[in-house]
């Protein structure tokens, strides 16, 4: 229960919940098994229970399954002190032995108890307990039969399983993995001191949590700085061992500092055997943060990017994606039909002759070289979690890969969802550490604006990844211990490391990723495109066209390129979409100098049509008058052929009406008789 609570607040930290799944669910009254459904939240999928082994989950999208004892539906609140309650009255019956019976694949990197502050002091304790039962049982005092009848436990290696897995994560959390058992070794001596020296009984399970609580601060916390020092004085006690058989001293130990000769080796004492060129300091710096003492309160934030800096490293790639994606709305937004966009390639529209082809180029190439640097396996928006499948070859992206791909469009077909959803997620990973930031760092309470998306700019977006944290350690955080003896030892400035930490991101932004600016297809908004026109009404007052300019414009219409009579419509259809949100006097502008001063791009102006006179001078006034004009001469030139044979009216020749004449007076002469 404390993993699922625990499991819950961190989703709840990165905002992966949708709101609509803020809840965490019990099996039954009858079984106390909690659970919570992963993506977002929303019941999805169907599990059996491990205690009762009864179906739990969903059978349907947001449809619990429907049986007797019923599930229970709880909000997170109500979930929260239903496993806090649970968990005090389990602690407070009294379990003696091994009770707790839980196999090696259930555990779980992160695992430990409330009353402890450090995974280490749980792993340590952990592994201690079951080394004592591996033990018993090499020995022969505790049999086959009591491990498996009276523990319980699922085979008779169960003690040696978890001694290795525990043995793995101390490995893992020692800055000298291939002498960890020499610090394992000292700890256990060091518990032989009188530092936790108490009378009395483990027999409750307060007593328990005192005395691992004991362990962890008088014996874990002092020497976990000293990892390096205790495996020094061992191995040094170990040279001594040895020299009382061996005389000879190898330079191996003068070169590790175990031995020290002035008069052998004068000028040794001025070197350091450091291994600040034949190690991570991250890595290093990693395991030191694990282990650190309370370091969740002294470094919080240092805390909370470690975890998933691997993640947050791909933000930095949000700015050339929205930067290619913004240049392709603007370029083609209301002036690419659905089909074209799909069958023409990136690399088709990039051989097009463009007075600004060359822009383009640039910016798919800084595209494609971040969508290709991501390392993220999958995305997340809404409920949906797709794969991040990139299925070819960097150098054949643009050559393989549709323009519809990369064109923000969630209507129809899901051809964009993947581009939409990777746009989301780099979002929603800075809004989680300027949240966490805010929030949980400084509590800060006011509220907070949002940056569009279509305006973000380099410095907006966190630029840290593992190069980058490598280099604040080396320059500024660490020193090497310079203590003859020390020297592979690296003392880290913790407050120096947070401080860094804390104001790169006060100067980041929280981004509106909910608001992605979205392309459309041509002619696939006519609905929106009246509003849009009686919007426009409201805002600008609209004069007919003279008869004398409507027939020049209709003349020049109708000995136009069919397509671009057809272009014409989807310009006009884009810059009515900026026309509704402006609140300025223009009815003395014309198009060409609005679309210059408010649309902000230069492609709008790519159609010739709108570059030069006379519909480059039309007043913003006539401009509904000429969107209607052209919807006439496209429908009668263009679209009217297009139009279905059995929509049309039938053409009769002189025999077919004789036909027609004769069978309606037989049916009105026998309908009356």
């Amino acid at each position: 229960m404390i993993d699922v609570r625990t499991q819950i607040q961190d989703r709840l930290n990165k905002h992966m919940i949708h709101p609509g799944g803020m809840f965490v669910f019990q099996c039954s009254r009858e079984c106390h098994w909690m659970f919570y459904f992963e993506d977002c939240g929303i019941p999805n999928d169907r599990r059996q229970c491990p205690l009762c082994k009864k179906d739990i989950g969903a059978s349907g999208y947001n449809q619990l399954i429907q049986r007797n004892p019923p599930q229970i539906q709880m909000n997170l609140q109500d979930g929260f002190r239903e496993i806090e309650q649970y968990m005090k009255n389990y602690n407070s019956v009294l379990r003696l032995g091994y009770h707790n019976v839980t196999s090696t694949i259930e555990l779980t990197p992160d695992e430990k108890p409330d009353h402890l502050n450090r995974i280490v002091s749980f792993r340590f304790l952990h592994m201690w307990a079951h080394a004592q039962l591996l033990v018993l049982h090499e020995l022969k005092y505790l049999s086959d039969d009591d491990l498996l009848q009276r523990l319980k436990v699922p085979n008779i290696l169960h003690f040696c399983q978890h001694f290795d897995r525990d043995c793995e994560f101390m490995e893992g959390v020692s800055i000298e993995p291939e002498q960890y058992h020499i610090w394992l070794f000292k700890l256990i001596n060091h518990m032989l001191n009188k530092n936790i020296d108490i009378i009395g009984i483990l027999n409750t399970n307060e007593n328990v949590i005192k005395v691992e609580q004991l362990i962890e601060q008088q014996i874990i916390f002092p020497h976990v700085d000293s990892i390096i020092n205790e495996v020094g004085i061992y191995r040094a006690a170990y040279i001594d061992f040895v020299q009382k058989f061996d005389a000879e001293i190898s330079l191996s130990n003068y070169i590790d500092e175990l031995r020290q000769n002035d008069e052998r080796y004068p000028l040794l004492s001025y070197f350091n055997a450091n291994r600040i060129l034949t190690t991570n300091p991250l890595e290093e710096f990693r395991v030191k943060m694990q282990t650190l003492p309370f370091g969740d309160k002294m470094c919080p934030l240092t805390t909370f990017l470690l975890k998933r800096l691997d993640e947050y490293s791909n933000i930095r790639y949000l700015y050339p994606i929205m930067e290619f994606s913004k240049y392709l709305i603007h370029k083609y937004n209301h002036r690419i039909q659905r089909n074209n966009a799909a069958t023409m390639t990136i690399e088709d529209t990039l051989q097009k002759e463009d007075f600004d082809n060359q822009n383009m180029r640039v910016l798919c190439d800084q595209f494609i070289d971040a969508w290709y640097k991501i390392n993220l396996s999958s995305f997340r928006f809404g409920c949906q979690a797709p794969k991040f499948i990139r299925p070819y070859p960097r150098e054949e992206f643009a050559n393989k890969t549709s323009l519809a791909c990369v064109l923000l469009n969630k209507s129809k077909d899901d051809s964009s969802f993947l581009l939409i959803a990777c746009i989301h997620t780099l979002a929603e990973l800075q809004n989680e550490i300027v949240t966490y930031f805010r929030k949980v760092v400084i509590n800060e309470t006011t509220p907070n604006t949002r940056v569009f998306l279509n305006a973000i700019r380099p410095e907006h977006l966190l630029q840290l990844g593992e190069s980058e944290l490598i280099n604040k350690l080396v320059k500024d955080s660490f020193v090497i211990n310079y203590e003859y003896g020390q020297g592979r030892d690296l003392i880290y400035d913790y407050e120096e490391i947070e401080t860094e930490m804390r104001n790169l991101v006060s100067s980041l932004c929280l981004f509106d990723a909910d608001n992605i600016p979205m392309f459309n297809y041509q002619f696939e908004l006519y609905n929106e495109n009246i509003s849009l026109i009686t919007n426009i009404r409201r805002r600008i007052p609209q004069t007919l066209l003279s008869l004398v300019d409507r027939a020049k414009f209709k003349s020049l219409l109708v000995r136009m390129d069919h397509y671009n009579i057809v272009h014409c419509l989807g310009f006009l259809d884009n810059v009515f979409t900026y026309l509704c949100n402006i609140d300025d006097d223009l009815s003395e502008m014309n198009i060409e100098n609005f679309v210059e001063e408010h649309m902000n791009t230069s492609a709008c102006l790519n159609e010739d049509i709108f570059r030069r006179p006379p519909f480059s001078t039309i007043l913003l006034i006539h401009i509904i008058s000429l969107y209607e004009l052209i919807e006439e001469v496209a429908f009668d030139i263009v679209l009217r052929k297009n139009v279905k044979a059995e929509l049309r009216e039938a053409e009769l020749d002189d025999q077919g009406k004789k036909k027609l004449l004769l069978k309606l007076l037989v049916k009105i002469t026998f309908h009356q008789h």
